[in-house]
């Protein structure tokens, strides 16, 4: 038998992040390894003097400057940056920022706002690349981002009396109906029980989205969050993979790897129609009730009590949309839905989704998504 390489892992599974980016390297380990990990549950705090007496084969971290050690002795080393301080000779894992800032603003577009804001963290390269991307999405569209960069201690249970004042301020100062987005999970969990203390009612003045769906964290909020799920067991997965190559010697292709988007998971948090508009709210709502058959225009038209061009021509000055695209995009996000919330075949999930048969339900989905049922389903229920 083989020895097993000693692999030092370092990443903290206090967080679903962390916990995705274990399971996916452990998954990698038991199908190709065996590997003898050393795991370090402190993450970052605990690398300090990790080094020992004991030689690694292989690193596989959280990112600090410590990490260069490790990497400078000629030790494989895949590093968790996001963006932060990347390690010369080390493999780094990064975030689809721009994808989270694109998913974000595509989808609340599709609800009608109009106002949107965004909250980043002090000190957080990822976070300010988060915000930018999001605003320049935004641009394109017509629209500005009111920002603010928050301290850190925002985050959790440490932040000043002046900090949450401050914060509070900007909430207040916010136009409303408006999406805020948060940088993370952590953060949105502060601003949910902001809102509340400073008379914003969310969803219905402040709709707010984090990102990484921590369930942990969603839940505690109140009401829950809504939030954007990242693949992280896959970059660990691939994390572990190219670490493996490393340890035999072989030169990475490529020395970045990025946690994909998956999906935005909404709940309570953001789910309202922000559109002044009587009609088209009800035509949207009816669009939202109906999302599990084909309507037509003139059924939709006739929900909301107006004439069909009528509705067309408010539909694309609200949403910058044809009633029969959101219809569309609308009925593809209820199968997404359900792809990754049953265990139902495509042939039940087309009979359910009023589609004639399962190559029906394939064509339409790939053609509004741009990838498979089959491979949508693979790749959120791998996240």
């Amino acid at each position: 038998m083989k020895d097993a390489p000693n692999i030092l892992v370092m990443v903290e599974s206090s967080r679903e992040s962390g916990r995705k980016l274990i399971s996916g390297i452990a998954d990698y380990a038991r199908h190709f390894g065996p590997w003898r990990f050393h795991w370090e549950p402190q993450g970052l705090k605990g690398l300090t003097g990790a080094m020992g007496e004991l030689r690694f084969d292989g690193v596989l971290a959280r990112n600090v400057a410590d990490l260069s050690a490790y990497a400078d002795e000629g030790i494989p080393t895949v590093a968790f940056t996001y963006g932060m301080n990347d390690i010369a000779n080390s493999v780094t894992v990064d975030t689809d920022d721009a994808g989270i800032a694109k998913m974000v603003a595509t989808h609340f577009l599709q609800r009608g706002f109009k106002n949107f804001a965004y909250c980043g963290q002090e000190g957080a390269l990822w976070a300010a690349r988060r915000g930018r991307h999001f605003e320049e999405v935004l641009a394109v569209a017509g629209f500005e981002v009111v920002q603010l960069v928050a301290p850190s201690s925002l985050a959790g249970a440490r932040a000043t009396r002046a900090d949450l004042e401050t914060t509070a301020r900007w909430l207040r100062s916010l136009p409303t109906p408006v999406l805020l987005m948060a940088a993370n999970d952590d953060l949105a969990q502060s601003l949910v029980q902001l809102c509340l203390d400073c008379g914003l009612r969310v969803p219905d003045d402040c709709a707010l989205i984090g990102v990484d769906n921590d369930p942990v964290i969603c839940g505690l909020c109140n009401p829950p969050l809504s939030s954007v799920s990242v693949n992280q067991y896959k970059a660990g997965y691939r994390a572990a993979e190219i670490l493996a190559g490393m340890i035999r010697g072989e030169t990475p292709e490529r020395w970045t790897v990025t946690a994909e988007v998956v999906e935005l998971v909404e709940r309570q948090s953001s789910d309202i129609i922000a559109v002044e508009d009587k009609a088209v709210a009800k035509a949207l709502r009816f669009i939202r009730s109906n999302a599990d058959r084909p309507l037509s225009v003139d059924e939709v038209a006739k929900s909301s009590g107006v004439h069909r061009r009528s509705l067309e021509r408010r539909f694309r000055e609200h949403l910058s949309l044809t009633v029969q695209q959101y219809c569309r995009e609308t009925r593809a996000e209820h199968v997404a839905k359900v792809l990754t919330g049953s265990s139902l075949s495509l042939e039940e999930i087309a009979w359910q989704c009023a589609f004639p048969q399962a190559s029906h339900l394939t064509r339409f989905f790939s053609t509004v998504r741009g990838e498979t049922p089959s491979a949508y389903r693979k790749r959120c229920t791998n996240a």
